[in-house]
């Protein structure tokens, strides 16, 4: 138990983890602060949530016809004062406009339309053109759907068609918007790429210090030499487990603060414009994503001290550390993670894709064990 703090000690050096946090703090402010700072990002997605948010505390994570009819409704109401809006704005008389649809309907070539369109729409202190384009886009979206999924079946066939036939006899019809699935398939996305690029730095090194140093014959030929190897591997793989948990537990307590806990008890197929295999809630398909990262992670943290063990150079190893990243971030970061449930990649794509990485890392770890644990020392 010594020699294995020890090694972990040596792993989670402070020099090695002050590094890791610098580049932590870089790549969060490359890739992630953006989906927390301007989430929701722009017009209408914030007006969309705002909505949704308030739809989701009156009426919970389901509608049914009546709460629907009752949404209408409301919709209805703030047509009706838009209309009153136009009806008594003097500008918008002089230019034939009288109520909200013709407003909507205003040709943007002619000059003073468009400048009266654009005052309103993006100079005017008035909110309600874009709530109500919000509300238009939820409401024919829920209107719609029962077509979209007669379509979709029209079109697929097989797992695609059963899944989409399910949903139209059960009548599962999505009221909101992608605008949060959305923003955390950017946001899991970009953590995993930091995570895995933390992991490869923190393991590279553990078995390339030894080699460099000169330790490898003094422990190799005495009486316990050989099993430091597979206290290191122990180390190691801790080592990666923590450092991967504890930045899983930042970042998705970041996450937690941009507001998107009123939609974590929503299922999967109550968003619109993604199309889900399997049927969890929003809050599961997060833990889901987690779990995906922190296993990606551990293997990411084997293939590392395999690689280790066979390249001596430091210059070899971080060029050959930048081709393994490159696959991760393309194949593991964006399709294994970023569409792990995504309904139009094939089904067995996802964990046929772990399945594969996961025997192609063990079997080269295991390879390196034992080539390790039996090369004579020169």
């Amino acid at each position: 138990m010594q020699l294995f703090l020890m090694e972990m000690k040596k792993i989670l050096s402070w020099k090695l983890l002050l590094l890791i946090g610098i580049v932590n703090v870089l790549l969060f402010y490359l890739f992630l602060s953006f989906d927390l700072e301007y989430f929701p990002n722009g017009r209408p997605d914030g007006d969309l949530f705002k909505i949704e948010q308030m739809v989701i505390s009156k009426y919970g994570s389901t509608l049914d016809e009546k709460e629907f009819k009752e949404l209408r409704a409301s919709y209805e109401e703030r047509l009706k004062a838009a209309d009153k809006f136009f009806s008594q704005d003097g500008q918008a008389q002089t230019l034939g406009i009288t109520n909200y649809e013709e407003f909507q309907d205003t040709g943007l070539d002619d000059q003073e339309l468009g400048e009266y369109h654009d005052d309103l729409m993006f100079q005017a202190e008035e909110d309600f053109l874009w709530e109500l384009q919000a509300w238009n886009h939820l409401i024919e979206n829920y209107e719609t759907e029962a077509l979209s999924l007669d379509a979709m079946i029209g079109q697929t066939a097989g797992s695609r068609q059963q899944h989409f036939q399910k949903q139209l006899t059960n009548e599962e019809y999505s009221f909101f918007s992608s605008v949060v699935p959305y923003n955390f398939q950017n946001y899991k996305t970009s953590m995993a790429i930091i995570i895995l690029i933390s992991i490869a730095i923190l393991m590279s090194p553990v078995f390339l210090r030894d080699y460099q140093s000169g330790l490898l014959p003094l422990q190799y030929t005495s009486k316990t030499g050989r099993s430091v190897y597979k206290t290191k591997w122990l180390a190691g793989v801790s080592s990666a487990a923590i450092l991967t948990a504890i930045l899983l537990t930042v970042y998705t307590g970041m996450y937690w603060t941009n507001g998107t806990a009123s939609h974590f008890g929503l299922p999967l197929s109550a968003f619109a414009f993604e199309d889900y295999w399997y049927e969890m809630t929003f809050l599961q398909y997060i833990v889901l994503s987690i779990t995906a990262i922190f296993f990606a992670a551990i293997l990411l943290g084997i293939l590392s001290m395999a690689i280790s063990t066979v390249v001596q150079n430091s210059i070899v190893l971080i060029g050959v550390q930048i081709v393994i990243l490159f696959i991760m971030i393309a194949g593991v970061a964006n399709f294994l993670i970023r569409e792990i449930t995504n309904i139009w990649l094939p089904q067995a794509l996802v964990p046929g894709g772990y399945i594969v990485l996961t025997a192609v890392i063990f079997i080269s770890g295991r390879l390196m064990w034992k080539r390790e644990l039996q090369k004579d020392v020169t």
